[in-house]
């Protein structure tokens, strides 16, 4: 979906090896067209632009990491980012994130981030592996 988008590159490091969480697939579909487009839309320069999505096993769990290098979550907002109706962007209704991390939360997984102004942005997703 996002393959040939300008000026971002992709980066995808696969678990090797077979993970199963229990979720409905469109709507995992929802959250990562989601936090990729979040992604893509916090880049501020023509160039350098990096979304790097890796997807890891760690005991119990299994953890999906969306990382950008794009402009980052100001502090002062930080404690709003998944309320519903909150948006730092011109355009759009705020309800992303909140959607998303209902999705995770329904299909008994964590959702949170972390941040830095002008470095970037990692959602990580925590899923128990089934």
């Amino acid at each position: 979906l996002f393959k040939d988008t300008e000026n971002v590159d992709f980066k995808f490091e696969k678990y090797k090896g077979d993970l199963f969480v229990m979720a409905d697939k469109d709507q995992l579909n929802r959250v990562f067209n989601n936090l990729i487009k979040n992604s893509i839309q916090s880049f501020t320069r023509s160039e350098g632009n990096l979304i790097e999505i890796n997807v890891v096993k760690k005991e119990s769990s299994i953890l999906i990491e969306v990382i950008d290098n794009g402009s980052g979550i100001r502090t002062s907002e930080r404690d709003k980012i998944f309320t519903p109706n909150f948006t730092t962007k011109t355009s759009g209704m705020g309800l992303g994130l909140a959607m998303v991390k209902n999705i995770v939360e329904s299909s008994n997984g964590r959702i949170w981030f972390e941040s830095e102004e002008g470095r970037g942005t990692k959602f990580i997703i925590s899923y128990p592996s089934t």
